[in-house]
């Protein structure tokens, strides 16, 4: 014995309506390296905030890198940590020694009474803005076929700190995205 059938063909309506499609265009690689970038920002902010002097720098290095293994999948370039963080503090320290980002060292923070105070405000847009920075040229760099082993920090260092002013004035780049 054979059971009746308890669902009913389709009609033609139905068979012949078109499948919807997903319309979101996929984003390109720079697309998706900056979306990083803008989503670690907030949080290199928030490293500014904490009060232990070397260690928001610590924690700003961390996140960092962090970031950028994050953004050299995208493009396959392989992350070595040890390498990526010399480079990074090659950067960091470019803006430290030409005067640009004098209160992005954490040492301010241990000056006496006013030192936590001007760190509260100075240091969280300092670090959002280095760490915007640091992201911005790393992906120019891989969008032009670079990797971390040719990354020259000397001839990358006037792109750096233009990408740091643009940043700082910026006052919504610590903000999340």
């Amino acid at each position: 014995m054979t059971k009746p059938a308890t669902e009913k063909p389709a009609s033609a309506a139905e068979q012949t309506e078109p499948q919807v499609e997903n319309t979101t265009p996929e984003l390109t690689r720079d697309q998706k390296a900056m979306a990083i970038v803008r989503s670690y920002t907030p949080w290199t902010a928030v490293a500014g905030i904490l009060p232990l002097p070397l260690f928001d720098m610590a924690a700003l290095m961390a996140a960092q890198l962090h970031m950028l293994s994050k953004i050299s999948k995208v493009y396959d370039v392989p992350f070595k940590q040890n390498t990526v963080k010399g480079i990074v503090s090659t950067l960091l320290g470019t803006i430290i020694s030409t005067g640009v980002g004098a209160s992005l060292g954490s040492l301010i923070k241990g000056i006496p009474l006013v030192g936590p105070v001007i760190g509260f405000f100075a240091v969280p847009g300092m670090y959002s803005a280095a760490t915007y920075a640091v992201g911005r040229v790393f992906v120019t760099h891989f969008e032009a076929g670079g990797t971390f082993l040719d990354f020259d920090a000397q001839k990358m260092r006037a792109h750096f700190i233009d990408e740091f002013e643009k940043a700082k004035a910026q006052p919504d780049l610590a903000k999340p995205a």
